[in-house]
């Protein structure tokens, strides 16, 4: 495989934001395409001409409105590529296999109730991989799989938690790549399902936050259109942020850390107060990175989401009431329980189809 040059970039970049236009489902037109991303429509016609001939759109008719030449129409096609997700926690495994435009075109689960040695666990994932791989047509990209945290993006290794964790230091992104022989991808969970919000949703979350309640509580940070990581790939660890001094003891050595005291209250059955932790966290975020969207996320946000998203907005309300011109959305995710499974598939995608790295710095 040949080095990538500098223009081979800019073409990337070009392709990709055709694609993302495409991407939101109605009929494109050259004239429309090249008013949206502000270029020559002599631009988009060779841009246009690479995706139909790698088969990523497709011309779908023409319409004469009066005199003149009659604009022809193109569509992305769904099916002319596939990604698998996989959603991996301590006591299952949440699997999917979506086309182009992130559908779900298949979903599996299964329960492995117990942290398997580290062979046993590839061999479950290769398995379970292997199973989607036989669904759908087009392309298969590769594989993504988003865990809790911390995960090492660039190494693909998950650092793990406290000692003794069998997957802690473990290479899993070489190892279920070789099982596999397919490209494989390795991230947090929380940035996985932004990068399926955002896929979904192309332009609506460039400035968001997303914060993701499952086992744990962690968030994952859009801003100005790139996925935030940090300098330890540990970036939008909320749920070792402190909101209550010297409260519940964290695994983390400290107390009163968001996670742990959001724990507790549902435990306790205080579900006000868990709300209150994530509206906390939530103003938090906001006032720290200044974005204008947050979308909640995870299992356990669905069985208390409408006493958490109220919990959120008021305190959003009353938090910047003295900033009218601040205005943030809280949504609830699209996903579903599909969320983080979805978001790894999408993130396959992110990295064959997004915006090329190496135009808005090193990664």
């Amino acid at each position: 495989m040949r080095e990538s040059t500098p223009l081979d970039r800019v073409a990337g970049a070009h392709d990709a934001a055709v694609l993302a236009v495409a991407r939101r489902g109605d009929p494109v037109s050259r004239a429309g395409l090249a008013q949206a991303l502000q270029v020559t429509p002599q631009a988009i016609s060779k841009i246009l001409g690479r995706l139909m001939e790698r088969g990523l759109i497709a011309e779908i008719g023409t319409v004469a409105a009066g005199p003149g030449k009659p604009t022809t129409f193109y569509r992305i096609v769904p099916s002319s590529r596939r990604a698998i997700g996989l959603h991996l926690t301590r006591a299952r495994v949440h699997g999917v296999v979506v086309d182009l435009t992130g559908e779900i075109l298949e979903r599996r689960e299964l329960e492995i109730g117990r942290l398997q040695p580290v062979d046993e666990l590839i061999a479950t994932l290769a398995e379970q991989a292997h199973d989607l791989a036989q669904v759908g047509r087009g392309e298969l990209l590769g594989v993504g799989l988003g865990m809790p945290g911390p995960v090492d993006w660039s190494e693909g290794v998950y650092r793990g938690s406290a000692q003794p964790d069998p997957w802690r230091g473990a290479p899993l992104r070489r190892l279920l790549a070789q099982e596999l022989s397919l490209p494989v991808l390795l991230d947090h969970d929380s940035r996985a399902a932004l990068v399926g919000e955002a896929w979904s949703q192309p332009g609506l979350l460039d400035d968001a936050a997303l914060v993701l309640v499952e086992d744990g509580l962690g968030a994952a940070l859009c801003l100005g259109g790139m996925i935030v990581r940090g300098a330890h790939s540990q970036a939008g660890e909320v749920g070792h942020t402190v909101v209550r001094l010297g409260g519940v003891p964290c695994s983390c050595g400290r107390r009163g850390c968001a996670q742990a005291e959001h724990r507790a209250a549902l435990e306790a059955g205080d579900e006000e107060y868990a709300a209150q932790v994530l509206a906390t966290v939530v103003v938090d975020l906001v006032r720290l990175v200044d974005v204008d969207r947050v979308v909640l996320g995870g299992r356990t946000v669905y069985a208390q989401h409408e006493r958490t998203m109220d919990a959120i907005r008021a305190a959003l309300e009353e938090g910047l009431r003295a900033e009218p011109w601040v205005h943030v959305e809280v949504i609830l995710s699209t996903r579903g329980t599909d969320l983080i499974a979805v978001g790894s598939a999408c993130e396959v995608l992110e990295h064959e189809y997004g915006l090329p790295q190496a135009l808005v710095g090193p990664g």
